[in-house]
């Protein structure tokens, strides 16, 4: 099934995005499939929590279908998409950044990590400031061009190839550190 998926055209897509808009609910839970993963990348670069995650893209999913038939242009589907899940994630963040939660199982034994220990890609694009992380993941994980994640940000064309260009001097130095020292 997921092979298929993937091997939908253009055309197909934009079919598949216009049945969803008339109403048909099979049409708008495949086009959901085909971008769960760019879906869950995106959100999970916002917030760190499992379970937040999965509320923010449940609440894009049923925000998306509850407003199909606001989307103007079918082609920008998934980027309409995404700009929903990166509300939601906000949203769900700015909660929770005002939320204080106290276990006292937390300290007991507390221990120090080293935040430079067992780095791999994936922690180290997480450790990136947000406006690069985002920048990072929809360029090099999403495949999206210059363009489009300028206008998904709302920012422009030279600062999306500027912060690119810091992620990756950022990630060197990060790596370089942890494989050499």
């Amino acid at each position: 099934m997921e092979a298929s998926i993937k091997k939908q055209s253009k055309d197909e897509l934009l079919l598949e995005v216009k049945r969803a808009k008339g109403g048909n609910k099979e049409a708008f839970c495949n086009l959901i499939r085909i971008n769960k993963i760019a879906m869950y990348r995106v959100s999970k670069s916002i917030l760190s929590k499992e379970e937040d995650v999965e509320d923010a893209v449940s609440e894009a999913i049923l925000k998306a279908y509850k407003n199909i038939k606001s989307l103007k242009d079918e082609s920008l589907f998934k980027t309409w998409l995404i700009r929903i899940v990166i509300n939601e994630s906000n949203t769900l963040y700015k909660k929770r950044s005002k939320e204080i939660t106290v276990d006292k199982d937390n300290f007991i034994n507390i221990k120090t990590k080293d935040t430079y220990k067992d780095l791999t890609l994936y922690d180290a694009i997480n450790s990136l400031e947000e406006d690069l992380r985002m920048t990072t993941i929809l360029f090099y994980f999403e495949d999206m061009k210059y363009k489009d994640i300028a206008k998904l940000l709302n920012i422009k064309e030279g600062t999306v190839k500027s912060r690119l260009s810091r992620a990756k001097e950022k990630l060197y130095h990060m790596l370089k550190e942890e494989l050499y020292g």
